[in-house]
């Protein structure tokens, strides 16, 4: 997992311009909003890297990567940027109202996708 900077920030009398990231290729952008309590994810890629920028709301994020085991757990709240990596279980569970910006490594592939639900013993 990668919790991300802002790589460069401009004000002036026009406004800002915030970057967010500028590093890797995203091969899909998706705008999510979710209504506060609902669980979303609960899931893994085998070789998709997630891109999260949040907008708005609060979010419980927890992954834990199902090759060492290892776990973080967190608040995700606005303007707050973070990667998913590879075999890393994630849930998002809404605080509040939510929306936020998804961008993927590689565009889901209907016919073959890179998708895996959680298993009991993944959750553990």
């Amino acid at each position: 997992m990668e919790f991300l900077e802002k790589y460069t920030i401009h004000e002036d009398a026009r406004g800002r311009f915030l970057g967010i990231i500028n590093k890797y290729t995203w091969g899909e952008i998706n705008f999510v909003s979710t209504k506060s309590g609902v669980e979303r994810g609960n899931h893994y890629h085998r070789y998709t890297k997630e891109l999260f920028y949040i907008l708005s709301g609060e979010i419980q994020i927890d992954v834990k990567n199902i090759v060492d085991n290892s776990e973080h757990h967190f608040r995700a709240t606005p303007h707050m940027a973070f990667i998913i990596d590879p075999y890393e279980l994630h849930t998002f569970t809404t605080v509040e109202d939510s929306t936020w910006i998804n961008m993927l490594s590689h565009r889901m592939d209907e016919a073959k996708p890179d998708f895996f639900k959680a298993q009991v013993a993944d959750r553990k």
